[in-house]
């Protein structure tokens, strides 16, 4: 990913400032060093964090596959209980980002990231163990506690490592491990399920996969490092390079401080939870085909074993869809266009669903609704990041709008209601809604954004981040005169 990844103004800035200081190693460029610099760090960060969030994504939503696999009968769960199980998890993860990305900056991410995975993977083997509704709903409780703050960990992580332009293809690569998860979760769910064995099939579902976890999670304590300045795999020229790179992206910086004042700032900020809104609205339709894609299908005829493997097709197209959202902020950079276009092509999808009765036709138009809704998660992450300066504000945004993602999941658990099948009609139409929802608050920020970038042309004030102190322009955030809004 390294290739052809550099920022050029950055680097330009970078060489610049190397010329002045002489840093650089012999023979060696600044374009060639921050190259070296983005290879050795994509190899270090990327690899198992993307299989970390694979399997969090699993583990969050294999209790949709223990469903299948026969867990509400042996468990003798009825009415609205399995809901129930499916919501408690995000009671706790609505609440527990930001104080999370709080705790990510003061402990690291190379310790707490790993921490949050082995706390909810060994609750997920927990489950297995639960013997009644009760028991379920107190273990999901506490694993959405744990689990939440891992998204919005990633992505505050990135900001200390990346420009802006370098977060992008990253952030999108992230969240398609999670689309990833999908297609593989229920073959892998139907394979463990047929294990003969003391334990019952949905059991072994819980204690294999939460045991990739821990394994993925103690390698990621090795291997991960906090910081560019503190990485053990840089050479002291990379590492020259990259805070050259950097500071003149004005990504954030390791040793800035917690700011009270940013957390206010951000909280204030109507532009944060419009973010937050087309994070929720996109994640209702993600996180309800990730629960309940099995349940859907088998209610369309199939055998339990068989919907489970079908489960795979909707979600390797968003997958796709995914990693397709890397390359287009490249073609045209104008994020809101992109994210118009899915939703209102997702909003016509499910009309369709909820207005036909004939099984092919739903099911394909299931798949082409995955594509559409997978890439406005990426797409809205990596606009946020590029919109919001300071280290404090930066990490409390990225929190609330990945925190209102677990209120999709609260209100999604419940809208694909069993008294609805076969058809599900009033899911259907609620995530049409949230799609046009995505369509009216995208255009509303692009028309916001290009009015603010015009009014900061007209004023054209002199700013010189250079007679201020790192901290002093941390704390203009985006109010920096020289900032304009990515539309």
């Amino acid at each position: 990913m390294a290739e052809g990844d550099t920022d050029k103004h950055s680097v330009a800035m970078s060489e610049k400032s190397s010329g002045e200081h002489g840093m650089n190693e012999p023979g060696k460029t600044d374009a060639e060093l921050i190259k070296s610099y983005l290879r050795k760090t994509d190899l270090h960060l990327l690899p198992l964090t993307f299989v970390m969030y694979f399997l969090a994504v699993i583990d969050r939503n294999n209790i949709g596959n223990a469903k299948a696999a026969g867990m509400d009968i042996h468990l003798g769960l009825h009415g609205q209980q399995f809901n129930w199980i499916i919501s408690a998890f995000f009671f706790t993860y609505i609440f527990c980002e930001v104080p999370s990305n709080i705790l990510l900056k003061k402990f690291g991410a190379r310790v707490w990231l790993p921490l949050l995975a082995v706390c909810w993977s060994v609750l997920v083997a927990c489950m297995a163990a639960a013997k009644s509704y009760e028991t379920l709903v107190v273990v999901r409780v506490l694993m959405g506690v744990f689990e939440a703050g891992y998204v919005p960990g990633f992505i505050y992580m990135t900001s200390f490592w990346y420009t802006r332009r370098q977060q992008g293809p990253r952030i999108a690569l992230f969240f398609s491990a999670g689309v990833f998860a999908g297609i593989w979760a229920g073959p892998l769910a139907a394979r463990l399920q047929s294990i003969n064995g003391a334990l019952l099939g949905y059991q072994y579902i819980f204690i294999i996969e939460a045991s990739m976890t821990v394994l993925v999670a103690l390698l990621m304590l090795l291997v991960l490092q906090d910081y560019p300045s503190t990485a053990r795999f840089l050479s002291p020229a990379e590492r020259a390079a990259a805070q050259r790179m950097l500071e003149a992206d004005r990504a954030l910086l390791p040793h800035a401080q917690y700011s009270t004042r940013q957390v206010i700032k951000a909280l204030g900020d109507w532009t944060v939870w419009a973010y937050a809104i087309i994070f929720w609205a996109a994640a209702t339709g993600g996180a309800t085909q990730a629960i309940f894609g099995p349940t859907l299908i088998k209610a369309m005829g199939y055998t339990s074993t068989r919907a489970q493997v079908l489960s795979a097709v909707p979600s390797a197209c968003g997958f796709l869809a995914q990693l397709l959202s890397m390359l287009l902020p490249r073609l045209y950079s104008h994020f809101s266009i992109w994210i118009m276009l899915f939703s209102s092509c997702a909003c016509a999808f499910y009309a369709i669903i909820a207005t036909t009765n004939s099984v092919h036709v739903r099911f394909a138009f299931l798949c082409l609704s995955n594509f559409a809704l997978s890439p406005n998660m990426p797409l809205v992450s990596v606009w946020m990041s590029h919109n919001v300066l300071g280290a404090t504000k930066k990490g409390v945004a990225t929190a609330c709008t990945v925190m209102l993602g677990g209120i999709a999941g609260l209100i999604g658990s419940h809208i694909y209601r069993d008294k609805d099948a076969p058809v599900f009609r009033f899911g259907h139409i609620f995530v049409c809604i949230c799609n046009a929802v995505i369509f009216v608050v995208a255009l509303a920020l692009h028309l916001y954004f290009r009015y603010e970038n015009k009014r900061r042309d007209m004023r054209d004030e002199d700013f010189d981040a250079m007679t201020l102190t790192p901290e002093q322009v941390d704390e203009l955030c985006d109010n920096r005169p020289d900032h304009r809004y990515s539309l």
